[in-house]
C-alpha cells in the first residue's frame, strides 16, 4: 500500500510523531482511503513520515484499541471492517432500543428539553443554508450529536441510553456521516424536523415511524456505500 501524505501530514515538533500518524491513519481510514481488509506495515508508514517504527508502533496500537485495525504477527497492520449482516443486525437492535427510548420520551420529556432539541434544529438549519461543503459534515455532525443525547437522556432509563449508545459505539470507526452528508446535504434533518414534531403532539405512532425510517434510511446508504446493493433485499430481513 503505497501511503501518500499531504502537506499538513508531514511532521511537526508541536506534537508528538504518534499523534500525527495516528490521526493521519484514523483520518484515512474515516475517509475511506484505507478501506476494510487493507493491509499496511510499520515500516511502510514510518518510511513515509521519515521516523522510526517506535512512533508508528505506539500509533498503530491506539488505533487497534478503537477497533480500526488488527495487527497480525509476521503480516502487518489490517483495516478493521464489518460485513453487511453484521452490520444489519445493529441496526435491527438499534431499532428495537431506539423506538423503546422514543416511547419513554413521548412520556418524560421536559418542555426545555423539547426548547433544546428545537435550538438544535434551529443551529442545523443555519449550518444547511451557510456553511461550505468542507465545513457542513463536521457541524451537521455535532447537531446530530447533540440531539441524539438530549433525545435519549430525555427516556429517563440510564440503563436503556447506555445500551443505545453502546451498540451506535460498534459503528463508530466504520462512520460513513461526511459521504452521507455530502450526498444528501441536510436531507437528513427533516426526519428529525418530523421527530420534533412528533414530539411536541405526544404521537407515539408518528414519532417511533420516523425514526425507524430515518434508520432504514441509513443502512440502505451503508449498503449502497459498499457497492452490494444488489444484496439489499436478503438484508432487509433482519431490519
Amino acid at each position: 500500500m503505497q501511503i501518500l501524505l499531504a502537506p499538513e501530514n508531514q511532521i511537526q515538533e508541536t506534537k508528538p510523531a504518534r499523534e500525527h500518524i495516528y490521526e493521519y491513519l484514523r483520518k484515512a481510514i474515516l475517509n475511506g482511503d484505507f478501506v476494510a481488509g487493507t493491509l499496511f506495515s510499520d515500516g511502510e508508514v514510518a518510511k513515509a513520515f521519515k521516523v522510526s517504527r517506535t512512533p508508528v508502533r505506539e500509533a498503530v496500537q491506539k488505533l487497534e484499541a478503537e477497533g480500526f485495525v488488527i495487527r497480525i504477527p509476521q503480516k502487518g497492520n489490517i483495516v478493521q471492517g464489518l460485513s453487511l449482516i453484521e452490520v444489519a443486525h445493529i441496526y435491527s437492535i438499534r431499532k428495537v432500543l431506539e423506538a423503546l427510548a422514543i416511547r419513554y420520551s413521548i412520556r418524560k420529556i421536559t418542555p426545555e428539553e423539547l426548547e433544546q432539541l428545537k435550538h438544535i434544529l434551529q443551529k442545523a438549519d443555519w449550518h444547511i443554508g451557510h456553511d461550505t461543503m468542507d465545513e457542513l459534515p463536521l457541524n451537521l455532525g455535532k447537531c446530530a450529536i447533540e440531539f441524539n443525547t438530549v433525545l435519549f437522556e430525555s427516556c429517563r432509563v440510564p440503563k436503556l441510553a447506555d445500551l443505545i449508545w453502546q451498540q451506535r459505539e460498534i459503528l463508530g470507526p466504520f462512520r460513513i456521516f461526511q459521504p452521507l452528508i455530502n450526498e444528501q446535504l441536510g436531507g437528513r434533518f427533516k426526519t428529525r424536523h418530523r421527530l420534533y414534531e412528533a414530539l411536541v403532539k405526544k404521537d407515539e405512532k408518528e414519532a417511533v415511524k420516523v425514526w425507524e425510517e430515518h434508520l432504514n434510511s441509513s443502512f440502505r446508504f451503508w449498503v449502497k456505500k459498499r457497492g452490494e446493493g444488489e444484496q439489499k433485499d436478503l438484508f432487509y430481513e433482519f431490519i
